[in-house]
């Protein structure tokens, strides 16, 4: 049976960590100014921030046994993934960006 890499698992829970801060906060908002829980598009979101930092985690992931030290790099890689991936999305010029959400 397959099982995830300590460094994939670790990137990919950093990234459900923060994931789970943002559904916390965006909890805790007016109604009008939550998220669409009920929409595809927010959960396809999600996927997709997990699967970055699941990629993040294999492109950093060496076959070498990893030590406590590592394993705290790859939960922070985790976390940081949604982070690069807010980023560039604000680099992207404003015309990309409302095709996106059409």
């Amino acid at each position: 049976m397959y099982s995830i890499p300590a460094p994939i698992f670790c990137c990919l829970l950093g990234a459900f960590t923060v994931m789970s801060v943002k559904f916390i906060d965006d909890s805790k908002q007016l109604p009008e100014n939550r998220p669409d829980y009920l929409s595809p598009l927010y959960y396809i979101r999600g996927a997709m921030m997990l699967l970055l930092a699941g990629i993040l985690g294999y492109i950093y992931y060496e076959s070498e046994p990893t030590g406590v030290g590592n394993r705290a790099i790859y939960f922070h890689t985790g976390i940081s993934a949604p982070f690069i991936t807010r980023a560039l999305m604000n680099t992207l010029p404003p015309g990309i960006i409302s095709r996106m959400n059409d």
